[in-house]
């Protein structure tokens, strides 16, 4: 039982993994963390009229609802406004209310870690972004990597292409994350906590105050001739120094660790990437 899930699980699992060890090892990380999926998320500001609109977006997009719509649809300056109101519907029921506003768009709630959560990232069928769907962020900035604050979507009226609508929700416990990233990512429990070079009892430490326990590692192969390379392991000696980390599902973490220290170039780059002290 679950050899199929358990499988594309693991299998994500060593992407994102290649991902976060080349992050790691190149010493120069840019601005987008490293994900399951690189994608890009527009942002649309609401004006100040909108304001009311946005509080009561806010409330339907984060609290489940009872009654039989999936969606709440309204038609406003040439666009539809959606908001969700229920983030654990059957897809299909979010399908059928945006058929019968003739949408050739699926959505996909899927859950997320907390960097990601409620971000709105829309595809066509070649994996292009498609730029006519965008989210609706609350007023003022967002203080999240990838602008993934949206309370919403808009879709253009008269939209004719055909879409995936992917959105960020929480997830429950023991449930997998469908996106992940570094867990010192803004958002994350570990943003800007000093763990580099650390040993694991001492991250261990840090992550059990957190409420997360280690479910595995990740070790580097620094000899690689490209940086990504590397083995999973199920424990490794707790004198062994932390290089970094992300969340599989709440309260569980893959600590990406090695006897070799990190240099302090690669430490002080990261940190200047995710706006972080100096350590």
């Amino acid at each position: 039982m679950g050899g199929p899930q358990r499988g594309r699980d693991r299998e994500g699992a060593r992407l994102l993994a290649r991902e976060l060890i080349h992050e790691i090892t190149a010493g120069s990380p840019g601005p987008t963390p490293a994900r399951r999926r690189r994608r890009l998320s527009p942002r649309v500001a609401i004006p100040a009229g909108g304001l009311l609109t946005a509080a009561v977006v806010a409330l339907t997009w984060l609290q489940p609802d009872t009654s039989a719509s999936a969606l709440n649809i309204r038609q406003e300056g040439g666009y539809y406004i959606i908001e969700i109101k229920d983030l654990y519907a059957n897809p299909k029921m979010y399908e059928e209310q945006l058929r019968h506003y003739g949408l050739d768009v699926s959505l996909k709630v899927r859950p997320a870690t907390a960097a990601f959560e409620r971000e709105v990232f829309p595809t066509a069928p070649d994996m292009s972004v498609v730029s006519e769907i965008q989210g609706i962020n609350p007023p003022g900035p967002c203080d999240m990597v990838g602008d993934a604050c949206a309370i919403g979507l808009k879709i253009p009226v008269g939209f004719k292409g055909t879409a995936l609508v992917a959105v960020g929700r929480k997830a429950r416990p023991g449930e997998k994350y469908d996106v992940t990233t570094s867990w010192d990512t803004k958002g994350e429990p570990m943003h800007c906590v000093p763990f580099a070079n650390k040993t694991v009892a001492e991250v261990r430490a840090t992550l059990t105050e957190r409420g997360v326990r280690i479910s595995g590692f990740l070790v580097p192969d620094l000899t690689a001739e490209k940086a990504g390379g590397g083995s999973e392991q199920a424990s490794v000696p707790d004198t062994w120094l932390v290089r970094g980390g992300f969340f599989t599902e709440p309260g569980v973490a893959v600590v990406v660790a090695h006897t070799i220290p990190l240099p302090q170039r690669a430490i002080d780059a990261r940190n200047k990437a995710k706006g972080c002290a100096a350590s």
